[in-house]
């Protein structure tokens, strides 16, 4: 008995040296470059050109950008329960704050948006901007370098849907079950191309779940998808005595369901339809 528990914990140990070493290694790349972007604008600030200023104005406001977005999952992701506020939110606004937020600079034209409505969630709007920008950054980070990153939603069945999807290389079948684990990568390797702390789709489950709803990789041959299912802000008001709907009441608070576990299998094909 006492063996296994040195050993536990020596596993522990191990785990948590490997924690504070990513974490430590994913903060201080950003921070050297807000660090180093300002001290040479400081120290040089009347001899560089207009151009050039902009240039170093904007490589720090990216650099502080990704440093805010680190912080801001660990942040979440270590927040046991999560608060839940009772608000709406309308994804379509959402869209350009998550934009801004997300890792892919200025190069919005890789976007793709076609959203149908202004889509009102049951969510607080901090809450929807944090869940799409980590989608979008996400796709970003692992889609096909300058790619199309495709944001699709509609109203159906009084659930609000969101699709954000890229192509890449498709998913292990193996690290499905955990990809929305805390600091799971899709390639573990110390050679990956892409930075983060592998909690991108952790908080993202975390938050859609404690309002209600749900987030789940669609299985599609050539694209990579997730889909995000919220609860509508509110509902058709049928009137009864004539037969015929005549407006819109606020849907109550949802309750959210348990955690669900992540089979470690494809999900079942959903045909996409094209959304206009």
């Amino acid at each position: 008995m006492r063996s296994e528990m040195e050993q536990h914990e020596r596993e522990l140990a191990h785990t948590k040296r490997q924690i504070l070493g990513l974490v430590s290694h994913e903060l201080r790349t950003p921070v050297t470059g807000v660090v180093g972007f300002s001290r040479t604008l400081s120290g040089r600030l009347e001899q560089l050109d207009r151009g050039t200023l902009r240039l170093f104005v904007d490589a720090i406001d990216e650099h502080a950008n990704r440093l805010a977005r680190l912080i801001d999952n660990v942040v979440v992701a270590s927040r046991t329960p999560l608060v839940v506020v009772g608000r709406t939110c309308q994804l379509s606004q959402v869209l350009s704050q998550a934009v801004t937020r997300a890792g892919i600079g200025d190069d919005t034209s890789r976007l793709r948006v076609a959203l149908r409505g202004a889509l009102n969630a049951r969510m607080d709007e901090e809450a929807a901007i944090r869940i799409v920008a980590n989608l979008i950054d996400n796709a970003g980070k692992f889609g096909e370098p300058g790619g199309c990153i495709g944001v699709e939603g509609a109203e159906r069945d009084g659930r609000v849907v969101l699709r954000v999807s890229n192509a890449g290389p498709a998913i292990p079948l193996g690290l499905r079950a955990a990809l929305y684990e805390p600091f799971v990568q899709g390639d573990p390797t110390d050679t990956r191309s892409a930075d983060g702390l592998g909690l991108g789709l952790h908080v993202c489950r975390q938050l859609v779940e404690a309002y209600g709803g749900s987030i789940d990789l669609i299985d599609d041959p050539q694209l990579i998808v997730f889909e995000v299912n919220l609860p509508a802000a509110y509902e058709l008001q049928p009137d009864a005595a004539h037969g015929r709907v005549t407006g819109l009441r606020h849907r109550p608070d949802p309750v959210p369901d348990a955690p669900t576990v992540v089979p470690d299998r494809p999900p079942p094909t959903i045909r996409r339809e094209q959304v206009g």
